[in-house]
Parts: structure tokens; sequence; C-alpha cells
């Protein structure tokens, strides 16, 4: 439920709610919460849903950076690209595709 995810950084619940889990939950009675203004309210509302989306777009940039740092590792075995250009020859292998080339015909591939 709160483990981080190693690419975005942050666990499902910071995502979805902006705040880590609390392990006990607030031991308080209910005629000693404050009650909250309505201006206040707005603020805390609105400085949530900011919150909330900042954690967004960390968690895109997180992924993003995962995705980048991933190609970089993945392209240092490979070795160069070759380019083609219109009208090169190429060999291409119908080893999974040989039964749609298995046709009689003049432009039979597959013995």
């Amino acid at each position: 439920m709160n483990s981080v995810n190693s690419s975005t950084g942050l666990s499902m619940f910071q995502l979805r709610y902006g705040r880590s889990p609390r392990v006990i939950p607030p031991l308080a009675r209910t005629s000693e919460v404050p009650k909250g203004r309505p201006d206040t309210d707005a603020k805390d509302a609105e400085s949530f849903l900011n919150r909330l989306s900042n954690l967004e777009l960390e968690a895109r940039d997180n992924l993003y950076c995962a995705k980048v740092l991933q190609c970089f590792h993945a392209d240092k075995s490979r070795g160069p690209c070759e380019v083609f250009q219109a009208g090169d020859l190429v060999l291409l292998s119908t080893l999974h595709r040989r039964q749609a080339y298995k046709k009689a015909g003049e432009k039979r591939v597959a013995k």
C-alpha cells in the first residue's frame, strides 16, 4: 500500500491523496476539533489540489527520466543502426510468416 515505486519515486497512496498514510488514526473528539472558516477551507482545498497537481507532474517527470535512463542502458549493448535508402535491397526473414507465403503462383517465396 505504501511501497515506493522505483520509477516515480512516490507511492500510489501519495499520488492519489497527496500525503503518506497515517498508521494510527488521530484520537480527537469531535468537540475538540476546531471548526474551519469558509475562506480558509477554500484556501486549504486549493492548496491541496495544487499539491496533488504538483505530485502528478513530479511522477510524470520521474517516469520520463526512468524511460530515458532505460533507453540509455539498453542502447549501450546495441550496435549502430543501419540506415536504408529507397531502392536498397534487403533480406527479410519469413520464419514466422511462412504459411502466408506458401501459396502457389509466381510470387511464391517459400519452397
